[in-house]
């Protein structure tokens, strides 16, 4: 049963050290400026566009990929864009232990809402709400009781375990922001760079006109982006034991550790997991296997691996199959958030990607970049790392990964066999530095570095 929330006869009767951390939280009420960094993330663009609708608006992900800086930057396109009073928005942070009380909660909005011009739409913005119990029962009754409010929240990767969409279903309207892609990553140090050919020929020329002369310093750049770029605050840091640090306890550790407390399941053991995941990132994983190494129930193991995806911190990629029944049977794949993440688990050197382990991390960082994938593996052991199917109407991609210089006829058979197969005319290897086109018997093969092909948008 919901609490009933008397939303239109509040009183003041919050203490005054709640009111006074409330307002520290929303300077903007008294004409106060508010700093928020310039570089602003993808996603950005696309919550403006939704901030018209009734929906509430959920921001989720791991841990530091920049949640709070985004809810932000996003209040502060409100005020200076849309002109919107500054009693009208209202930002609320959970992460101060005084307001994780629904309670609190409850009191802290309706006072939001009592010097609120309730004739223009109010914007409520509540950070890492899965801090606060019974959240998703809070949200309902605002959301069902009051007119002219707009509701954002934030929550850890944590928030998608939680059974919270039941209670807000048609109310709430999910996005994830993920870890920075490639492309934020170059925006952030050299300006904007995402390509969008019109064609194989057109790409050639872009690359002629804007990059060929520069490929060095992109090169450079992903070998940054495979060590640190994950995560905003590590931009402008170097030093590797920092880095290796604050992945491995602020993102690692404590994603794992939210993950334990919400299921109250053993923290060790995912743990143990994650890191034996890490250790075989891009490669294919059995169950049984992994529950005879852990020594536990393998439905335990499946369970946990489920947990592990839902906090973002790996990707399952499945058997290209129409069969969904021969794609949860047969073997499965995973690849680690990032590739920074699997070097902080496992305590790698940063020259890690100068080794034969830098193939694996380059994979994963190539599926990362892509939602719907799949892989392809046949019994005879055929195998094409990617397989990319956007839309039903369209034909499949075939992405084979080989971070290497040279490219030799055999590197190329896994993919021809797919195309004669499934009947596709095309077919990508991404190589370490290789750019060129092939034809074969009416197949086309683009061969194309890996920043280059991070800075495509292959299908939007």
């Amino acid at each position: 049963m919901h609490r009933f929330i008397n939303v239109h006869a509040y009183k003041l009767v919050m203490e005054e050290r709640h009111r006074r951390l409330l307002i520290k939280q929303n300077p903007w009420w008294q004409d106060k400026k508010i700093e928020v960094p310039k570089f602003e993330r993808d996603l950005l663009n696309k919550l403006t566009r939704y901030v018209k609708y009734k929906q509430i608006i959920a921001v989720v992900g791991l841990r530091r990929v920049g949640k709070t800086t985004l809810m932000k930057q996003l209040l502060q396109k409100l005020k200076v864009q849309l002109k919107v009073p500054k009693n009208n928005i209202c930002y609320i942070s959970f992460d101060d232990i005084d307001f994780q009380k629904y309670e609190i909660a409850e009191d802290l909005i309706n006072y939001f809402l009592e010097f609120s011009d309730k004739r223009q739409r109010r914007y409520l913005f509540l950070d890492e709400i899965q801090k606060l119990p019974n959240w998703a029962d809070l949200l309902k009754v605002f959301y069902d009781t009051e007119e002219n409010l707009k509701i954002i929240v934030s929550g850890s990767a944590s928030l998608e375990i939680q059974t919270y969409k039941e209670t807000l279903a048609g109310r709430i309207l999910t996005f994830s922001l993920p870890i920075l892609t490639f492309k934020e990553f170059v925006r952030y140090f050299i300006g904007e760079h995402e390509i969008s050919p019109k064609s194989t020929d057109d790409l050639f020329r872009i690359y002629d006109l804007k990059f060929a002369m520069k490929k060095r310093e992109y090169e450079r750049l992903l070998k940054s982006y495979l060590t640190k770029g994950a995560f905003p605050e590590l931009l402008d840091i170097e030093e590797e034991e920092f880095i290796k640090k604050y992945i491995k306890e602020s993102v690692i550790e404590k994603a794992i550790s939210d993950i334990a407390k919400i299921t109250e399941e053993n923290e060790k053991t995912i743990y143990e997991l994650f890191r034996l995941l890490a250790s075989s990132n891009a490669q294919l994983f059995e169950i049984v296997n992994l529950a005879d190494i852990l020594k536990i129930n393998r439905n335990l193991v499946s369970y946990y691996v489920s947990l592990l995806e839902k906090a973002f911190l790996i990707k399952v990629s499945y058997n290209f199959t129409k069969s969904i029944a021969k794609q949860v049977r047969v073997n499965k794949k995973q690849y680690s958030a990032h590739s920074s993440v699997v070097i902080a688990s496992l305590d790698y050197s940063f020259d890690v990607i100068e080794t034969e382990v830098a193939g694996h991390l380059v994979e994963a960082t190539i599926a990362n970049s892509m939602d719907k994938i799949s892989f392809w593996r046949t019994p005879q052991k055929d195998e094409v790392d990617i397989i990319l199917k956007v839309k039903e109407a369209l034909p499949a991609l075939p992405i084979e990964v080989k971070y290497q210089s040279q490219i030799s006829g055999n590197d190329l058979k896994p993919l021809l066999k797919f195309c004669r197969k499934f009947h596709v005319k095309k077919g990508i290897i991404v190589t370490k530095d290789l750019f060129e086109k092939r034809s074969i018997e009416g197949i086309e093969i683009l061969l194309i570095p890996v920043w280059l092909f991070l800075l495509i948008s292959i299908v939007e």
